[in-house]
C-alpha cells in the first residue's frame, strides 16, 4: 500500500499540506503519516549560548532557572504539536482519509523528515515553514534541504490548495526529468488529468528527439500536449502557468541543464517561490 509522508509545523501551510495529501491519497489509495517535528535546545547548547554572552559563574542559579524554562517550552512545544496532529486528523477524516498515522518527534526537522521518508512514497510539505507565514516569494531554507537532500517525490505545497486539473510536466530530456515523466504517465496520480509536456529550448534534433520519445510515453492517452518554446525557462514557465491555467508542475530537482539546478535563484527555485501552483520534484 502507498504511503504518504505529510509534514506539519505551527505555520499556516498545514492545511494545505493535509488538504493535498487527502488528494494525494484518494487517487493512489494511500495512507497517510502525518510527522511534527519538535525542535529544542540541548542543555550543552543553552549553556554556550548564554557563556557567550554573560558570566554564569557570577550568577548562580540562572542556568538552572532557564533550563526549566526551557523545560516548560518544550512541554508547551509537545503539547501544541499533539494538538495540531490530532487537527490534521480530524481535517483529513473530513475529506474521507480515515488511513492516517501520526509521529512526534524531537529533533532536526530536516533529519527527522529524511529519516521517516524510507517508509513513504511521496514527501508533502508546505513552501514555506513557521518562520515564513508572511515572507511573500520567501522559499524556506528547511525546504529546500529537504529537496535537496530527499531521495523520494517531493510535493511543496502552496498555500491554497486547488485541485488539480492540468499539470504540465517541466522537461529537458536529462534523467530526473525522464523519472518525473515516467511516474506522471503510469501513476494514478494523475489520471484523467490534462498533461502538457514542455520543453523549453530551441528547436534543435536533440530537442526533437526529446520531445518524440516524451510522446511516446503516452500513447493512446488522450488530453496530453507536447509544447516548445525557446526563452528563459522561469519566465516560459510562469508565461505558460497563465495562458494554460496549470494546477501543478512536475519537473526534476537536480542537474547541469538550467531547468533542473536548484542553486538559489534557478528554474526551480523560482517556480516554487512565485508560482501559484505546487510543485512536485523527482531526484
Amino acid at each position: 500500500m502507498k504511503r504518504l509522508l505529510a509534514c506539519l509545523d505551527v505555520s499556516h501551510y498545514s492545511q494545505t499540506v493535509c488538504e493535498h495529501a487527502a488528494w494525494a491519497a484518494q487517487r493512489l489509495g494511500a495512507t497517510v503519516e502525518l510527522l511534527h517535528v519538535i525542535q529544542r535546545n540541548a542543555t550543552e547548547e543553552v549553556r554556550q549560548e548564554l557563556g557567550d554572552t554573560m558570566d554564569l559563574a557570577s550568577k548562580p542559579g540562572l542556568l538552572d532557572e532557564i533550563l526549566s524554562l526551557k523545560v516548560a517550552e518544550g512541554q508547551l512545544a509537545e503539547r501544541q504539536g499533539e494538538l495540531l496532529l490530532q487537527a490534521a486528523i480530524e481535517q483529513l477524516r473530513a475529506l474521507g482519509i480515515s488511513e492516517v498515522e501520526t509521529t512526534q518527534r524531537e529533533g532536526g526537522i530536516v533529519e527527522t523528515i529524511i529519516e521517516r521518508e524510507v517508509f513513504s512514497d511521496i514527501v508533502i510539505i508546505g513552501k514555506r515553514g513557521a518562520q515564513a507565514n508572511f515572507a511573500k516569494g520567501h522559499l524556506g531554507s528547511k525546504v529546500e534541504r529537504v529537496v535537496r537532500q530527499s531521495q523520494k517525490p517531493v510535493l511543496v505545497a502552496t498555500r491554497v490548495f486547488k485541485q488539480p486539473q492540468r499539470i504540465a510536466i517541466a522537461f529537458d530530456g536529462g534523467p530526473s526529468s525522464r523519472k518525473a515523466l515516467e511516474y506522471v504517465s503510469t501513476s494514478p496520480l494523475f489520471g484523467g488529468l490534462d498533461i502538457d509536456i514542455v520543453l523549453v529550448g530551441g528547436y534543435t534534433d536533440r530537442n526533437a528527439a526529446h520531445i518524440d520519445w516524451a510522446q511516446t510515453q503516452f500513447t493512446g492517452r488522450t488530453g496530453v500536449k507536447a509544447i516548445q518554446r525557446e526563452g528563459a525557462p522561469d519566465g516560459v514557465l510562469q508565461q505558460l502557468a497563465r495562458e494554460r491555467a496549470i494546477d501543478m508542475f512536475v519537473m526534476g530537482a537536480y542537474g547541469h541543464s538550467p531547468l533542473r539546478n536548484m542553486l538559489v535563484g534557478s528554474t526551480t527555485t523560482q517556480m516554487i517561490r512565485s508560482g501559484q501552483m505546487s510543485v512536485l520534484l523527482f531526484r
